[in-house]
C-alpha cells in the first residue's frame, strides 16, 4: 500500500534528493526515505539526472540487468520501479509509459539542479556534504559503471568550478570565513588543484594571516613532491614570493594576477583525433582510421579549432585536447565509444556510446561523425572558458579572453553583457584579427537592443563590429549568422533575412549557429521555419546550452506550444527578463494562475533592476513601462503583442489607471 501523499512545499517540491556525495532522499519535511536496493537507487538517480527528457526503458533495463534476457531485464525494471513507487510518498512522482520514464516536473529539489543555477549561492546549503556523484553506489554492471564514470567526471568539473567561483564571490563580499569553508570543501574534492590552493593562500592573506598562507604553500610543496614528484607551478611560486616580499600585501588582490598555463595556439585550441581502437576480427584494420579521419575533417570546419588528423603523433602529444574511441564487434552487434579528453591531465570532458546491428554499421558511423562533430566544439569551448575563469584577465590570450567573454554572453543577462563587453574589448585589443571576439563584442550590443537597453547608436555599433568580424574571417558561419542579427537590430529586415538564409545553406554540423538562425527566423515572424530549424539543431547536441532552452521556449510559445514553452523556460533557461515575460504569459495561457503570478513578480523585479542599472527611466509597473523595450527586436508587431498580452493575462496592467 502506498504511503500517504506528502504535500509539496512552497516551491512545489515533494522530495529533496542529494546525488553529489552519498545518495539521499528525504520528504519535504526532512524525513529520510530509504530505497530497498542498490539498483533501485541507481534507477532513481538515472531518472533524476535525465530530467525532463526522461530515460528510455529498454536501454535502462539493459544497463542495469545485462546478464539475462531482454525480457528478464524488462521484468526486473518493472518490479524495481514498482518497489520505488511503493516507498515514495507520492507514487505519481514517476511518470512512465511503454517507452520512457521520467520524474514529474517540479517534484524534486536536488543538489544537481542547484549546481547548474547561475546563482552559485544556491549550492551553499549542500556544501558540507557535497562529494563525488553517487559516492559509494556500486553495482556489478559494466554499462552502468561506464555511464556513472562519465557522469561523475562531468559533475566533478561542474562542482569544483562552482565552488571556486562561489569562494571568489565570498572573498569579494568580505565573507572570508565562508570563503575558506567553501575552498576547503573544494580541496577535499580535488587536492591537486593548484588554483584552489592559491585561493587558500589569498584568503589567508586577506585575513591578515600571511604566515598561514606560507605554511599552506609549504604543505602543497610537500604534497606535490611526495605524490607527483613535481613542484608547484609558476603561478603558485610567484604568489608565494609576493606574499613573502609584501608581508601579506597580496591580500588586496581579489583574483590571481600571475599567469596560469596558457594554450600553445593563441588563436585556436589544438585538438588531436586518434585512430579508433578495434576489437573484433570481422573489422578491416582501416575502419578505425577512417572513422577518425571523417571526424577530424568535419571538426576542421570550426574556426576555433586547430585539428590534427590521425597519424601525426608529434602534434597529438602537444595538443590541448584528444578525441579517441573504440569499435567493438560482439556477435552481430557493433558498439562504438567516443571520448573527448583534456590532453595534459587526461581527464574526461565528454563521452558517448553507440550500438547497432553489424549490418547497419556504416549508417551508424555516419551518425557518430555527425553527432560527435555537433557536440565536441561546444564542449571544448566551455572547458577552455571554465579554465580561463581561474586566471586573471592579464594572464589570458586573446583566444581565451574571447571564450571567457562568450561564456558571459551565453547567459544573455543585462549585467553579464557589460562584464562580457569589457573582456571582449580586451580580446580585440590584444588581437584585432580575432573574428569571434569582434562578433561576440557586437552581440553584447545586439542583446542590449533586445532587452530595450540600447538605442540607435548601440545598433549601429553592433553592425560595425559585425562587419569587422566578417572582414577578419568571412568563412566562419558563426560570424556570418551574427551579421544577420546585426542587420535585424538595425531594422534591416530584408538584408537580415537574406544573410540568415545564406548562412543556413553553409551550416553542416554547427548546431549552435543553426539554432540561432532559427531564432532569427522567429524575429522575422516566420514561426514555422523557426521551429523546424531550432528543433533540428538542438536535437543534435546531447548536452545543450541553457541558451538552447531560452531559444526553444520562445519559439514554442510563438507556435502556440505553451506547455512545451513552460518546460523549456522555467529553471536554468530563464536567463533574462524576456524569458520571464514569455514564461509568465505561457503560465497564464494554460490556466496556471498561481505560477503566472509568481513568475510575473520575478519578471517585474528583474526588469526594474535591468532598467534602473542602465539609468533608463520608467514611470510605473505596466506593460508599456516594462515591456515596450522589447518591441524593436520583432519585425511583426503581432509578436510583441504576444508578449504584451501574455503579461496582461498574468496580471500586469496595460497602463497606469
Amino acid at each position: 500500500m502506498n504511503a500517504k501523499k506528502t504535500q509539496p512545499t512552497a516551491d512545489n517540491s515533494i522530495l529533496t534528493v542529494r546525488l553529489l556525495g552519498t545518495f539521499e532522499i528525504a520528504t519535504a519535511s526532512g524525513d529520510p526515505i530509504e530505497l530497498p536496493t542498490q539498483k533501485a537507487k541507481a534507477l532513481f538517480a538515472k531518472l533524476v539526472l535525465a530530467k525532463s527528457a526522461g530515460a528510455d526503458r529498454a536501454s535502462t533495463a539493459a544497463m542495469l540487468w545485462s546478464r539475462g534476457t531482454d525480457a528478464q531485464a524488462r521484468t526486473n525494471l518493472r518490479q524495481t520501479l514498482a518497489s520505488i513507487r511503493r516507498i515514495l510518498p507520492d507514487a505519481d512522482i514517476i511518470d512512465s509509459n511503454a517507452q520512457t520514464m521520467r520524474i514529474k516536473q517540479g517534484a524534486l529539489k536536488t543538489d544537481v539542479d542547484a549546481i547548474e543555477l547561475p546563482d552559485h549561492a544556491a549550492i551553499s546549503s549542500y556544501i558540507p556534504t557535497i562529494g563525488p556523484l553517487l559516492d559509494g553506489l556500486h553495482i556489478d554492471e559494466p554499462a552502468f559503471s561506464e555511464w556513472l564514470t562519465t557522469e561523475q567526471s562531468a559533475f566533478h568539473r561542474k562542482v569544483t568550478t562552482t565552488l571556486f567561483e562561489l569562494a571568489e564571490l565570498l572573498i569579494e563580499q568580505g565573507a572570508l570565513d565562508d570563503a575558506l569553508s567553501t575552498n576547503q570543501r573544494l580541496l577535499a574534492l580535488d587536492g591537486f588543484d593548484e588554483g584552489a590552493h592559491r585561493q587558500t593562500m589569498r584568503i589567508y592573506a586577506r585575513q591578515g594571516a600571511p604566515a598561514k598562507a606560507l605554511s599552506h604553500y609549504w604543505s602543497l610543496v610537500s604534497l606535490l613532491s611526495k605524490e607527483l614528484d613535481t613542484a608547484p607551478d609558476e603561478a603558485t611560486q610567484k604568489l608565494m614570493q609576493a606574499l613573502k616580499s609584501t608581508g601579506g600585501a597580496a591580500q588586496s588582490q581579489p583574483m590571481e594576477v600571475v599567469p596560469a598555463k596558457s594554450f600553445d595556439h593563441e588563436l585556436k585550441t589544438s585538438l588531436s583525433v586518434q585512430p579508433f581502437t578495434l576489437y573484433g576480427t570481422d573489422l578491416d584494420l582501416g575502419f578505425g582510421v577512417s572513422l577518425a579521419e571523417d571526424i577530424a575533417i568535419e571538426l576542421g570546419r570550426f574556426a576555433t579549432l586547430q585539428v590534427t588528423r590521425p597519424g601525426d603523433s608529434t602534434s597529438s602529444q602537444n595538443s590541448d585536447y584528444v578525441v579517441a574511441g573504440s569499435i567493438r564487434v560482439s556477435g552481430q552487434r557493433l558498439r562504438v565509444s567516443v571520448q573527448l579528453m583534456d590532453n595534459p591531465s587526461g581527464s574526461l570532458i565528454w563521452a558517448d556510446r553507440y550500438e547497432t546491428k553489424l549490418a547497419d554499421g556504416f549508417d551508424l558511423l555516419e551518425e557518430i561523425t555527425s553527432r560527435s562533430v555537433a557536440t565536441i566544439p561546444g564542449r571544448i569551448q566551455a572547458d577552455v572558458a571554465e579554465k580561463a575563469t581561474r586566471s586573471s584577465l592579464d594572464a589570458l590570450s586573446a583566444h581565451e579572453l574571447m571564450l571567457r567573454g562568450k561564456r558571459l554572453r551565453d547567459t544573455l543577462g543585462a549585467r553579464e553583457m557589460q562584464e562580457a563587453r569589457d573582456i571582449l574589448q580586451r580580446a580585440v585589443t590584444l588581437d584585432p584579427s580575432n573574428a569571434r571576439a569582434h562578433m561576440y563584442l557586437s552581440d553584447t550590443y545586439v542583446i542590449d537592443g533586445w532587452l530595450g537597453l540600447g538605442d540607435r547608436t548601440t545598433a549601429k555599433l553592433a553592425l560595425d563590429l559585425a562587419k569587422l568580424a566578417v572582414s577578419a574571417d568571412h568563412s566562419d558561419v558563426f560570424v556570418q549568422d551574427h551579421l544577420g542579427f546585426a542587420f535585424l537590430s538595425n531594422a534591416m529586415w530584408q538584408d537580415g533575412r537574406a544573410q540568415i538564409e545564406r548562412t543556413l545553406q553553409k551550416i553542416k554540423h554547427e548546431v549552435e549557429s543553426n539554432a540561432w538562425c532559427g531564432y532569427a527566423l522567429a524575429l522575422l515572424g516566420d514561426h514555422k521555419a523557426a521551429l523546424r530549424e531550432v528543433e533540428s539543431a538542438t536535437s543534435r547536441d546531447q548536452m545543450p546550452l541553457a541558451t538552447f532552452g531560452w531559444i526553444r521556449g520562445q519559439v514554442f510559445s510563438l507556435n502556440g506550444r505553451h506547455e512545451d514553452a513552460i518546460d523549456e523556460l522555467r529553471g536554468a533557461s530563464s536567463l533574462n527578463s524576456l524569458a520571464l515575460a514569455f514564461l509568465a504569459g505561457d503560465y497564464a495561457r494554460t490556466g496556471r494562475s498561481k505560477e503566472a503570478a509568481t513568475t510575473l513578480a520575478e519578471f517585474v523585479e528583474l526588469r526594474r533592476r535591468e532598467l534602473t542599472e542602465r539609468d533608463i527611466p520608467f514611470d510605473g509597473e505596466t506593460v508599456q513601462d516594462l515591456a515596450s523595450g522589447y518591441s524593436a527586436m520583432w519585425k511583426n508587431p503581432e509578436d510583441w503583442d504576444h508578449i504584451a498580452s501574455g503579461l496582461k493575462s498574468a496580471g500586469l496592467p496595460d497602463k497606469t489607471d
